[in-house]
């Protein structure tokens, strides 16, 4: 796996390139990465620990700053403490500050509902590193305070091992969690920008390989996620497109399909007696059924189909995505009206969860 350190405490200066500022698809690829991740270990991420993820919390934080945009993901494990797991490229003695603003505000947001007796919940920052990094400290004391990091670095990874591993599996049918982690990790193991544009590339061709969609979603949403701030505008949108494809509008069609076929059949079995009636029974039962269940198919389909866009927007607003964000999302097909109301009535049912939690 990756190879961890306790870092150092000297730290030099190093300048850092400009980091391109992500947009709404990592927003929803992040989201969909990390609601796999739930009941996964953290030693998938390269740490030293046994501890599963039993929850994903909203990662977005509404006061940070605009370069930074929000944590890649932010997890509570089975012991319940809290994870924020975000990933660099370059080290610079700076991002301890940004790392002490996503502990502070994640402490301010969750304090209450994940700490014990009272007491703060245990908070892990967890760093991944790609292999452009070799070493870097793992904390940041200022006397007052220290702002201490777990960091996972991919330099020296075996990178033919993992692929060769990526495309046995996929090939045979069977993928391990550890292989998905592998996939979505392997660009970041290569040093450079055009080296990992190719890795990025082959990495996103094995993931459309494998048949399983829950797992291939899992696998491209991870892939964008992670390498948000290397990979190619052409490839994020090709990755943004195959999820649009994949889940969102394959979804909705399932669960109108399902719901269709339940409504016709009812409504072909109430309008079949009553034709049968008239026109003799079994011919007045087939009829009908056969009618019913079309119109019950299109009206079950749209639905269906409102059912999960409804579903889909009350998801991206506890995720914390932004109106503006959400307004543009194909499939969302919403209103400002409609965000606002959602979000009142997304707030009785806290409070009313509350008062009988109470």
């Amino acid at each position: 796996m990756f190879f961890l350190s306790g870092g150092r405490r000297s730290m030099r200066k190093r300048r850092a390139p400009d980091v391109r500022i992500a947009y709404q698809n990592k927003d929803i690829a992040a989201k969909l990465f990390g609601n796999r991740m739930e009941g996964k270990a953290l030693s998938l991420f390269g740490l030293k620990s046994g501890l599963k993820v039993k929850k994903i919390l909203p990662s977005d934080i509404p006061v940070v700053k605009a370069n930074e945009l929000r944590m890649d993901n932010l997890f509570q494990l089975e012991d319940g403490s809290l994870a924020i797991v975000d990933y660099e490229s370059v080290f610079r003695t700076e991002n301890f500050l940004k790392y002490g603003r996503y502990i502070l505000h994640t402490l301010e947001r969750y304090g209450d509902s994940a700490g014990r007796r009272g007491k703060p919940p245990k908070i892990r920052m967890i760093v991944v590193y790609t292999a452009d990094i070799e070493q870097a400290a793992a904390e940041l004391n200022c006397h007052a305070c220290t702002i201490r990091i777990e960091p996972a670095y991919l330099v020296g990874v075996d990178s033919g091992k993992w692929l060769k591993q990526a495309e046995g599996e996929i090939k045979a049918g069977r993928v391990s969690d550890e292989t998905l982690m592998h996939l979505v990790f392997l660009p970041l193991t290569y040093k450079g920008s055009e080296e990992k544009q190719t890795a990025i590339r082959r990495c996103v061709d094995l993931a459309k390989e494998i048949c399983d969609r829950d797992l291939q979603t899992f696998a491209l949403a991870g892939i964008i996620t992670f390498t948000d701030k290397v990979i190619s505008d052409e490839m994020r949108e090709e990755i943004k497109e195959v999820l649009r494809m994949t889940r969102l509008e394959e979804m909705i069609m399932e669960e109108g399909e399902k719901k269709g076929f339940q409504k016709g059949r009812e409504e072909g079995m109430k309008r079949g007696r009553e034709e049968g009636i008239k026109r003799g029974r079994e011919e007045g039962i087939k009829r009908g059924r056969e009618e019913g269940m079309k119109r019950g198919r299109e009206e079950g389909l749209q639905r269906g189909m409102e059912s999960r866009r409804l579903r889909l927007i009350c998801d991206l607003i506890r995720a914390g995505m932004e109106d503006e964000k959400i307004l543009e999302l194909p499939g969302a097909e919403t209103t400002k009206e409609e965000l606002e109301r959602l979000r009142r009535k997304m707030k009785r049912e806290r409070q009313t969860h509350r008062k009988s939690d109470g």
